[in-house]
């Protein structure tokens, strides 16, 4: 079972740049060191950006549309959402010292541009595809 201490979290989060954060829940519960953002779009719907290693150990961004019904505690998705790989060259280890570096980089115009210009994943019959976003 994976653990982390709150110094540890924090240290994280401090180090991370443009409102990145440390994806708690997914290390708790499967031991994935990954970084996650939300960007609001309006009153109902949020864009959650995760920064992760893929399988190939490449650095990827996963982008999933949110809808959050007001008054209501859990929010939404359907489909894949969309898969942008920012870093082609495999790392020799999944660092998360690597993600945390790139978030200088990912403010919230970037990431948006990326979001307009990367077609939605198609899931490849298996999974629903995402409306386009």
């Amino acid at each position: 079972m994976a653990t982390i201490t709150r110094e540890q979290l924090n240290r994280i989060n401090t180090m991370c740049s443009n409102g990145w954060k440390f994806d708690l829940d997914l290390f708790l519960s499967h031991n994935e060191k990954t970084l996650m953002k939300h960007i609001q779009i309006d009153a109902e719907h949020y864009l959650r950006y995760k920064l992760e290693f893929n399988h190939d150990k490449q650095i990827v961004l996963h982008i999933t549309k949110f809808y959050h019904k007001p008054q209501t505690q859990y929010a939404t998705t359907h489909g894949m959402g969309k898969c942008k790989v920012l870093v082609e060259s495999p790392a020799k280890r999944k660092d998360i010292k690597k993600l945390i570096l790139l978030t200088e980089d990912l403010t919230d115009e970037q990431l948006l541009d990326i979001n307009k210009n990367t077609p939605v994943s198609t899931g490849h019959g298996l999974i629903v595809q995402s409306e386009d976003f």
